[in-house]
């Protein structure tokens, strides 16, 4: 990450490995090797613009913005990525819409039966075409791997009970995949429902599937409720 300090012009950067950069370095076999890169402007305010307008505003926000920290923790790192559009154009970006904004998955202390299956879309602007550079032909979903799993989808990554997954989709231009969410092979226990029950009577639990785009970098999140009977 690199900014420029204005009362110097002295570029100042502040760079570090994350984890698994860190595990590949060490490896020490020829296989860390930086091919890609990305930047991110999650520090900007944006709505600074459509307050003073694009010159004024420009300034406030090169001079007055502060730069987060680099982390180590890549999931952490950047959330909202810069992306380059041939379209000079385009007026809007596209959306994600859901098949179902929730799902509700049965569980009891006896037994584990509940999945759930929802669709997510990519939507074009109005008047639009979804550009080719944030056209996603893959996604990544994320979930709390202590209450659910996603059907027949091995997880690239963890960080601590939360799992990765990458899937594809053979119609890049309509829909993202079909997922399968289903309640974790383990059985729940009433332990479970007391510990992280998120209802007075400790009889539901809540947790967030989120879907995120490898290119546009769109996300949605799917709430699930798991009732315990």
């Amino acid at each position: 990450m690199g900014f420029l300090a204005n009362d110097t012009n002295n570029i100042i950067l502040d760079a570090v490995l994350t984890n698994e950069g860190r595990k590949r370095l060490a490896a020490n076999n020829g296989s860390f090797q930086i091919t890609h890169f990305v930047f991110g402007d999650d520090e900007v305010d944006y709505k600074i613009i459509q307050k003073y307008g694009r010159t004024v505003g420009r300034e406030k926000i090169e001079k007055n913005t502060p730069v987060l920290e680099a982390l180590t923790n890549a999931n952490l790192e950047r959330s909202n990525l810069l992306v380059s559009l041939a379209n000079d154009g385009l007026t809007a970006l596209s959306t994600y819409s859901a098949s179902s904004e929730s799902i509700t998955l049965s569980n009891t202390v006896s037994k584990s039966d509940g999945s759930g299956v929802f669709t997510i879309k990519q939507n074009p602007p109005a008047g639009q075409s979804i550009p080719t550079e944030i056209r996603d032909s893959m996604v990544i979903v994320s979930l709390n791997s202590k209450f659910l799993t996603l059907a027949n989808t091995s997880e690239f990554a963890q960080n601590g009970n939360t799992k990765y997954y990458f899937v594809s989709t053979n119609n890049p231009n309509s829909d993202v995949p079909t997922f399968q969410v289903n309640i974790q092979n383990k059985v729940l226990t009433t332990a479970d429902f007391t510990t992280f029950g998120s209802t007075a009577d400790k009889t539901t639990i809540k947790s967030v599937v989120r879907v995120q785009g490898r290119n546009s970098g769109l996300s949605k999140d799917i709430q699930v409720t798991l009732n315990k009977n």
